[in-house]
């Protein structure tokens, strides 16, 4: 197991701790354990696998055997909580076996992360969804702080590298540092395509579920997510694209068409430029004003809205 990409971002002792349970796993001897008393993790680490990749491998070890065990730690129960090895499990589960060849250890719950994050992060067939999720795991676990917390410091560092921010603490300088390093380590990426991709935490569950069954990328979801206010129309593309693999050109075609039809149906409000216009107005004369002038003003502008709120209430029930 390669454990590189914790050189000079972790700090000393967690790394002693990592390098000293990826020698044990090396050097201790695999058992085989009962399937029906391995757990799940209590963190993230795949949430969809193929069933023709489960079947894939499955047929290799009925021909070939194991190649590698699986790694487990015990837990105060006596039952084991699976770190590396869930599709070998899932295929040992499918040719309908009751134990499975694991290296059992005795770790803590960060030693466990980190052995589950350098397995993770150096997969190249993790869908775009999950490797996303593993970086923000592993920024949490390097920083020591929740995985919101991560989200909110990368977007602030981001906003200081374009310039809608002033400046940074020097805490927060360092650990953009360490932000903009890990993600380079991890896959070759910036902050900038980090915080795109955060866009997807936020896509419909029903496109979620389409990057992790179907290995859909980040721009087709986004593609897709212009339809989340027509779910009915957004399922109906869903299904088309699975069904007759359509090119990312071919979507945004379809999508193009949907919302040029959704729009026609909608009505347009006749007043939305010139409230545009208004504001516009406001925003460039409003703080050139002097104060006494600036109240007056306020006074004529709150009287009108409040006849407009009017006039609107009478329709609204």
């Amino acid at each position: 197991m390669d454990i590189s990409i914790f050189d000079d971002i972790i700090d000393t002792p967690k790394t002693e701790k990592i390098k000293k349970a990826t020698e044990t796993i090396n050097e201790v001897k695999p058992v085989e354990i009962p399937i029906s008393e391995i757990k799940n993790p209590k963190f993230h680490d795949r949430s969809y696998v193929s069933k023709e990749k489960i079947i894939s491998l499955a047929e290799n070890i009925k021909e070939y055997g194991l190649a590698q065990p699986i790694v487990v730690r015990k837990l105060p129960d006596g039952s084991y909580e699976r770190i590396i090895g869930f599709i070998r499990l899932k295929a040992f589960e499918y040719l309908g076996r009751d134990r499975i060849p694991a290296v059992v250890i005795d770790v803590d719950d960060e030693t466990a992360l980190a052995l589950m994050i350098s397995e993770n992060a150096q997969r190249e067939d993790l869908n775009d969804y999950d490797k996303l999720i593993s970086h923000i795991e592993y920024l949490s676990f390097i920083l020591n702080k929740d995985k919101e917390e991560v989200i909110k410091i990368a977007r602030r560092i981001f906003n200081f590298i374009s310039g809608n921010i002033k400046d940074l603490t020097p805490e927060e300088r360092k650990e953009g540092k360490i932000i903009e390093e890990t993600l380079k380590k991890l896959s070759g990426t910036n902050l900038r395509t980090f915080i795109e991709r955060l866009k997807m935490l936020n896509v419909h569950e029903d496109i979620k579920e389409a990057i992790k069954k179907h290995g859909w990328s980040y721009s087709l979801a986004i593609e897709v997510n212009k339809l989340r206010n027509y779910p009915e129309k957004m399922r109906e593309l869903i299904k088309e694209i699975i069904e007759k693999d359509l090119s990312k050109k071919e979507v945004e075609l379809r999508v193009k068409e949907i919302l040029g039809e959704e729009a026609e149906k909608r009505i347009k409000n006749p007043f939305k430029e010139s409230f545009k216009e208004i504001n516009r107005k406001v925003s460039k004369i409003y703080s050139k004003l002097p104060d006494k002038e600036r109240n007056k003003i306020e006074k004529i502008i709150q009287k009108k809205l409040s006849e407009i709120e009017e006039i609107l209430e009478k329709y609204e029930s």
